[in-house]
């Protein structure tokens, strides 16, 4: 006598049941409290470690010079907007500001004209030393900036750069093309080729393809890209240093560095503040955008 067995019934067996779940989480030494220490005791110690310099500086920057040391609360006794005062008020900052805008916008945009056609060719096209030449791009990055000063200066003096937003954008631009060029690499791939192919079929240029299908979805990709620039060249300070003279083209980091006083005192409070006009505009900007940058950095990262 032949007895048969219903699949279904035997694979619904083999399915542990929410009883014996429950069990076996009960009997792990990694079950109720301890497992949630485990997972929330890291994270709130990165978010100490991230947030703690944020709230001091905001601290200090809300005290008085006389009473950043009296008064070592975090919450001020006696808060007071002085010290943002003094940093509108100050000439500095609006013309550093005003060249970091400038630097920033014009090193992301240039980063994009030049970084969008060259990593669509290697991502679609094939020729002899295409992997090799990839590979070389990233040699730039390879070199510490410290040792880029010196012949940056000298190739500023030779064109006469020197002290020139231009030349910065174009130095900045340079930098940051290979990184740029990866990530679009690897997005331009993930595209399926038959939407381009039916572009073509229906008759349109290669430029109409890459306007109309590419660039649309790969607006994740080129929001990272952008993003990534723009913080480059907002932040950027030994080639500033390197590079610049006067307050023509000083950036909001080499301002800051300059607003130590004649005597050698720091006046903390108006530096904090400094540093919180210049990095919360970054901060409220990337919060809006967030998803976009790290959906392109993932999309650029697997191929």
């Amino acid at each position: 006598m032949s007895v048969t067995t219903d699949p279904t019934a035997t694979e619904a067996a083999r399915q542990p049941t929410a009883k014996t779940r429950k069990r076996a989480r009960r009997r792990s030494p990694f079950a109720g409290p301890l497992q949630r220490a485990v997972i929330w005791l890291p994270l709130a110690a990165l978010v100490l470690w991230t947030l703690g310099p944020f709230l001091i500086s905001l601290s200090v920057s809300f005290k008085q010079p006389a009473h950043v040391f009296s008064d070592p609360g975090l919450i001020p006794d006696q808060p007071t907007l002085d010290a943002y005062a003094r940093v509108l008020d100050r000439p500095g900052f609006r013309s550093a500001l005003w060249n970091s805008v400038v630097i920033g916008f014009g090193s992301m945009i240039l980063t994009l004209l030049i970084g969008v056609p060259a990593a669509y060719a290697f991502a679609r096209f094939r020729f002899r030393g295409r992997h090799l030449l990839l590979l070389f791009s990233l040699l730039p990055m390879l070199v510490p900036k410290v040792g880029l000063m010196y012949p940056l200066f000298l190739l500023a003096v030779e064109v006469k750069g020197f002290d020139s937003r231009i030349f910065l954008i174009l130095v900045f631009t340079g930098m940051l093309l290979p990184l740029a060029v990866w990530l679009m690499v690897g997005f331009f791939q993930a595209i399926p080729r038959e939407l381009e192919e039916a572009a073509a079929v229906d008759g349109a240029t290669q430029f109409n393809t890459i306007r109309i299908i590419i660039l649309p979805l790969s607006i994740p990709a080129l929001l990272t890209v952008a993003v990534l620039a723009f913080r480059e060249s907002w932040n950027e300070f030994e080639l500033v240093l390197a590079l610049t003279q006067t307050a023509n083209s000083r950036t909001l980091p080499y301002e800051l560095y300059l607003m130590q006083d004649a005597t050698g005192l720091a006046d903390f409070p108006i530096q904090n503040a400094f540093a919180l006009l210049t990095i919360v505009p970054l901060i409220l900007v990337y919060l809006r955008i967030e998803r976009y940058v790290a959906e392109g950095l993932l999309s650029g990262a697997v191929k």
